[in-house]
Parts: C-alpha cells; structure tokens; sequence
C-alpha cells in the first residue's frame, strides 16, 4: 500500500524545498497529515484497505467525522491525517468509500481534483525518525507530490476553499524552491503531466488569482 500513498498538502514543502535559501524564514509547519491514495485495483481492494486501516488504529489512530479523517494526540497536540483521491465513481469534493467485505463503510477518501496527478509525478525522499509510542527508530522512502501537481492542488484548493494556508504553501514552496521560482516553472514545463487538462485548468486560474499584489 506504502508505493501508492504520496504526501501532499502542508507537510510536502519541506520535502520539495529541501534547504531554505539563505535569509529565508521556514514553513511554519502543519499538524495535519494529507496523503493522496492511489486507489487498488478491483481485485485487492479489500486486502488493501485492511492493512491500511489496521496500522492506523494499531497506532492508536480513531476514525473522525467526515471519515476520512484519523487523528490521536501527542505530546498534547492533535495529529490528523487526511486521505485523499480522485475517482469517477463520486462528485468532487464528496467522500469516496472503497467497497470491500472488510472495509465497508468505515475507510473514506475525499474525492480531490488533480489527485490522480501525483501518481504520475512525484519525488521520493529518505526519513529517518522515532515511531510513535517509543516504537524505536525507523527509516522510510517517502512520495511526495511533485511542484506540479502541487501546485494544481492548491490552486484548485484555495479556489473552493480561499483559505489563506492554502496561498501560503503554494508561496512559499514557489519562492524557496531551488534554485528559484525560475527553476521550479521549468521543472513543471518538464513534468509529465505537464500537458493535462487539469494543469492548463489550474495554470490559468492562477494567473487570475495572482495577477498582482491585490
């Protein structure tokens, strides 16, 4: 399950920066965890989502409403990981659950627009850190979103939403990229999504949204 999980949302700047450039001030940080599910295929689907929903609640994660959401709580801060998809089988920004004859109703995943781009365009990064619960230290391969499919989730995010976290992130992670926000326009114009409807959607209602400083 781990190869179809990419991260997005707050956490994915640091892993796209990498190192702030110089006099740069760092992402201000976020509790919430959003991961994009590249869904299973028919046949493994309920295989699938048992192992993703027993590790959740073997670290002590419980179900939230919407039910998407998990969360638990530690050293005394509220940790909330969100799953996210992109599926035809529900509206945007409804709540797809995978049929299965384990999961039932219980997993969810909210239908985002421009999900299914990260699958094709992501970056892997190295993390070492200690498990929760003093479960000692472990070592992962992490995906994370690509700045191009980034940048179309949150553009189409703060379009439905305006909420300012949203310009935020793509701000900063536009600024501090390396080697500048010349360099990241390239990296996206290489990209192989780059000539998806969704981006050239996205592309353009950023240049609306930020035309200039008002």
């Amino acid at each position: 399950m781990r190869r179809r999980i990419y991260l997005a949302g707050g956490l994915a700047p640091r892993y796209l920066v990498g190192q702030i450039p110089p006099g740069g001030r760092a992402h201000v940080g976020t509790t919430d965890v959003d991961l994009i599910i590249g869904l299973a295929l028919a046949g493994e689907t309920a295989e699938t989502y048992r192992t993703l929903q027993n590790n959740l609640e073997k670290a002590s994660f419980r179900q939230q409403e919407p039910s998407y959401r998990w969360a638990r709580d530690v050293d005394g801060v509220t940790i909330m990981v969100e799953f996210l998809c992109e599926t035809d089988q529900v509206a945007d920004g409804r709540i797809f659950r995978p049929k299965g004859e384990f999961t039932g109703p219980k997993l969810g995943a909210f239908n985002v627009r421009g999900a299914q781009l990260a699958r094709h365009d992501y970056i892997e990064r190295d993390i070492e850190g200690e498990r929760l619960d003093d479960g000692g230290q472990s070592r992962v391969t992490l995906r994370v979103a690509n700045i191009l499919p980034y940048v179309v989730l949150k553009v189409f995010a703060f379009q439905d939403r305006h909420e300012n976290k949203d310009s935020y992130d793509l701000v900063f992670t536009l600024l501090n990229s390396q080697e500048g926000p010349r360099a990241a326009g390239r990296a996206a114009t290489a990209s192989p999504v780059a000539g998806h409807p969704q981006v050239a959607a996205a592309v353009a209602m950023l240049g609306e949204r930020f035309r200039d400083v008002g």
